[in-house]
């Protein structure tokens, strides 16, 4: 090339685009467990609802529950930071069943284990990058232990 100026531009956007920061994409995989639930529901299944960096939701995806154990897959998805919700979904109603004082009934988590006594936990510990890799989720009725 003539232009070293551009030379050096193209080599920077080539190793930008190869270590996935210029708008690589690819599929988010999540490994999700329930080791509090006995028994699996007919009617079960996972719900996972993706949310951007600031938690705004982005997206709800429904999985059929087949094992308390269980991998999922949502892509493709550019990489990013995003933050998730999971919660296993026992009877099958779309949504996160609650007692009468507001508290969960049915296993639930969010993204980096990010726990919080009374409400939702803050965003920034729910934060992670996707890139590539298997997120392991565990999903409990409450935030003990």
């Amino acid at each position: 090339m003539r232009f070293p100026r551009m030379r050096a531009l193209f080599t920077s956007l080539l190793f930008l685009w190869s270590i996935g920061l210029l708008g690589q994409s690819g599929q988010m995989v999540f490994d999700l467990s329930a080791p509090e639930v006995e028994t699996l529901p007919k009617s079960a299944q996972w719900m996972v609802s993706l949310h951007d960096a600031n938690g705004t939701l982005i997206e709800q995806f429904p999985f059929a529950a087949t094992s308390l154990k269980q991998r999922v897959t949502i892509g493709p998805k550019k990489v990013g930071i995003y933050t998730a919700s999971y919660y296993l979904d026992l009877n099958g109603n779309n949504e996160l069943d609650k007692g009468i004082f507001g508290q969960p009934t049915e296993p639930y988590a969010f993204s980096n284990g990010a726990r919080s006594m009374f409400s939702r936990p803050d965003v920034a510990n729910q934060r992670f990058t996707h890139d590539g890799r298997v997120i392991p989720v565990k999903l409990q009725y409450h935030f003990g232990g």
